[in-house]
């Protein structure tokens, strides 16, 4: 019902003009350019996500707030930096409720999640995004759940109030396992933390790994790179937690140490070669 129309502006042509006449002067140019532009598109759709967030709170389709306006975003801002992606096992999206979980590379993953965010779905960040203009405000209205990893206490009693939601609104999460942007140069995670997996048992709901390739050859912020191209994600099939005790640590350890192993491997394997046979 609620689809993104395929609507292209002449201003959006205008702007990837831009982009790649910037990209033939100079890759620092284009860095920037790419940049500046996906922030735009961000700032832009955080203002329209807030009123979407108004309008379907009003209708009956506070559920669909993040996935319209991710998506919406998504049309417009990956063809205008140069980006696309091929999804592999898409299908496994539909699992709901569920706790959604994926790697954390850099600033751009905003895109992965503007291409793939689930359908009544929130999302979990760092508490800092409350109070960055326009973003932050979007994502209240839509429910996202903000921690602050710097204060524990705060941070399970956040997760927690996050599994009661998902059992009685049967809502799924989107979170990022590795707490910050790996930013790393070859196919590799970071430990995981827990509070997603004790979520998901606690809420007894399954996790659904969602496993982005390396890519920092198509966008690097260290070596100030951003020329673009096709990214492989692949969506896994859920995990079902229903067997685990969220009171025994043993076993939330083994889920999780055995989900970030299965990440692993699948991110070698999706990654070009020369990531995924570094040592």
């Amino acid at each position: 019902m609620f689809e993104v129309m395929p609507i292209q502006p002449l201003y959006i042509t205008m702007i990837i003009g831009a982009i790649y006449t910037g990209s033939r002067i100079n890759k620092k140019i284009q860095f920037g350019v790419r940049g500046i532009i996906s922030l735009i598109f961000l700032f832009i759709f955080s203002a329209y996500g807030s009123f979407i967030a108004v309008l379907f709170s009003l209708i009956g389709k506070r559920g669909l707030i993040n996935y319209v306006t991710a998506r919406s975003y998504g049309f417009f801002a990956i063809p205008a930096v140069g980006i696309s992606f091929k999804v592999h096992g898409e299908e496994n999206l539909n699992v709901q409720p569920a706790v959604y979980i994926c790697n954390h590379q850099a600033a751009i993953d905003v895109l992965v999640l503007a291409r793939i965010f689930p359908k009544h779905c929130v999302v979990v960040g760092k508490a800092s995004l409350r109070f960055v203009p326009l973003l932050g405000m979007f994502l209240s209205l839509g429910q996202a759940v903000f921690l602050d990893r710097k204060n524990h206490g705060s941070a399970v009693q956040a997760l927690t109030k996050a599994a009661d939601d998902i059992r009685e609104q049967k809502i799924s999460v989107f979170i990022f396992p590795e707490g910050t942007r790996a930013r790393l140069q070859e196919a590799d995670l970071l430990p995981f933390k827990k509070g997603a997996f004790h979520m998901a048992v606690q809420a007894k709901i399954p996790v659904v790994p969602i496993v982005v390739a390396n890519y920092s050859d198509n966008y690097d912020s260290k070596r100030k790179i951003f020329p673009g191209g096709e990214i492989n994600i692949k969506v896994l099939p859920p995990i079902e937690v229903s067997h685990i005790d969220v009171e025994n640590k043993e076993q939330i350890d083994e889920l999780t140490n055995s989900t970030r192993e299965l990440m692993l491997k699948t991110l070698k394997e999706i990654s070009p070669r020369k990531y995924s046979t570094k040592k």
